[in-house]
Formats: C-alpha cells, sequence, structure tokens
C-alpha cells in the first residue's frame, strides 16, 4: 500500500485511473524479479462541489453516485489487458417503454404492457483492444476522456432524443443497443458487458370499500410488492456486433 501512495506522489502530472493502474502494474513487475504479472484494480470515486444558495462552496464536496473502474493486467514482457467500466449508474424513464411480444406457455403470468417506468442500475464494463503497453495512446488523460464519452454513448441510446425519446421494448432490447453503441463509436474497444436489473415501480392497489378504484392506466401492470427485482446481464464483443 505505501508504494502505491509513493508512486502516485511521484506522478508529476495527472493521471486517469487506467493510466495510474498501468504505471503500477509496470512498477511491480519490474520493481520485483519474481513477479510476472501484476493485476491492479482501481475504484474512483465521484466527489463533487455543492452548492449552498447557489453558490459553489470553496471546501464542500459530496460523495456522488455511479463509480469509475478499471483493470489492468500487466506483464513484465509489457503484454497488456485493460478494463474500464461504470457502476451504480442510475437511470429511469417514465415513459416510452414496454414489454411485449415475448414467448408465453402455460407459466406465463405477466400480461404485455406498452406503458410502464423503466428503472434500473448499469453496471457496465469494457474491453480495450490494446495489447502492450506501449501502444496504449499517449494522450493526456485519454482515457478518463474515454470514459465521459462511453457513458454518455451509454445514457443517450437508453433515452433517446430529448424531444421524443425512444421506445424501449424490454430491458433486453435496450441493454443490447447500448452495447452496439458503444462497439459503434469506439474503434478502440473490442467488447463490452452490461448488468442491468430491472428495478420496478409499480402501481399499488389501494381499493377498498372506503376506496374503490386508484387513477390507473388501462394497461398498468400489477404484481405482487414481493417480486423480485429481474436482472439482465450480457456480453457483446465486436465481431458479433458485426453480424
Amino acid at each position: 500500500l505505501i508504494q502505491v501512495y509513493v508512486k502516485a506522489k511521484e506522478c508529476s502530472e495527472q493521471l486517469s485511473a487506467e493510466e495510474f493502474a498501468i504505471l503500477l502494474g509496470k512498477h511491480f513487475t519490474s520493481f520485483y524479479p519474481q513477479v510476472f504479472t501484476a493485476i491492479v484494480k482501481i475504484v474512483e470515486k465521484p466527489w463533487e462541489r455543492i452548492s449552498v444558495n447557489g453558490q459553489p462552496h470553496e471546501h464542500g464536496f459530496k460523495l456522488g453516485s455511479e463509480k469509475h473502474k478499471t483493470e489492468a493486467i500487466v506483464q513484465k514482457s509489457g503484454v497488456l489487458q485493460l478494463t474500464s467500466g461504470v457502476e451504480g449508474l442510475s437511470l429511469l424513464k417514465t415513459t416510452q417503454s414496454g414489454f411485449e411480444g415475448f414467448i408465453r406457455d402455460k407459466y406465463t403470468a405477466l400480461p404485455e404492457t406498452r406503458e410502464r417506468m423503466l428503472a434500473t442500475e448499469v453496471t457496465a464494463s469494457w474491453r480495450y483492444s490494446y495489447e502492450f503497453v506501449s501502444s496504449i495512446p499517449q494522450k493526456s488523460l485519454y482515457f478518463n476522456e474515454q470514459y465521459l464519452n462511453v457513458k454518455k454513448a451509454l445514457v443517450d441510446t437508453f433515452f433517446g432524443p430529448p424531444e421524443r425519446g425512444v421506445y424501449s421494448a424490454s430491458v433486453q432490447s435496450t441493454l443490447l443497443q447500448m452495447a452496439k453503441a458503444v462497439l459503434g463509436r469506439f474503434s478502440d474497444i473490442s467488447s463490452v458487458k452490461l448488468k442491468m436489473p430491472n428495478i420496478h415501480f409499480l402501481p399499488v392497489n389501494i381499493s377498498s370499500k372506503d376506496h374503490g378504484s386508484i387513477v390507473k392506466f388501462n394497461d398498468d401492470v400489477y404484481l405482487p410488492t414481493d417480486e423480485p427485482h429481474g436482472s439482465i446481464e450480457a456480453s457483446l464483443s465486436r465481431f458479433w456486433s458485426k453480424m
């Protein structure tokens, strides 16, 4: 742990989490003869400056929600495996979402709907195609820029254009489109993995003898309040995305 602090102190300029992970990997594999491979994992927690009465506070911060994660596997030979990602990215759309056209059998209890809320917490990771430490871009904070751009691609695909949005046929369909958008826009990303649990916000039937009905849409979906949150997960590689 002390060596991590020392290497951070030795940095003459700001580094991205990815660059610092690679730097540490190079240090441990070159400094110790017995170390052939170093696996370095970093989680960057987003501290955000707070405002008081509309004025940015000089020294006040709050911890944001989603986290920037990276893992660098560095070998003594210079071979590199670099993965980045985001965790805890909470997203919600209040309309333009449904769940219909799915296969039905005797065990199917869920009715179809074209109008529901879609809420999820995105966990995404993407693998960069750089195979050697020497091949990574030399542009300052390149991976910080890529992280923000990939996150923007995920969010933009989830919501669609601001004036009209985009219809989501299912969480699975939206997840696939998000993964394909990342591979289509970033040539140095070879694969992407997304995990998106379906967080439900369902109407609650509170009808009683005193309150015979509640406001609802005709196609509202009512499910038990103890329904588990389903988790949707998929991986997509650049080869598969071209099929």
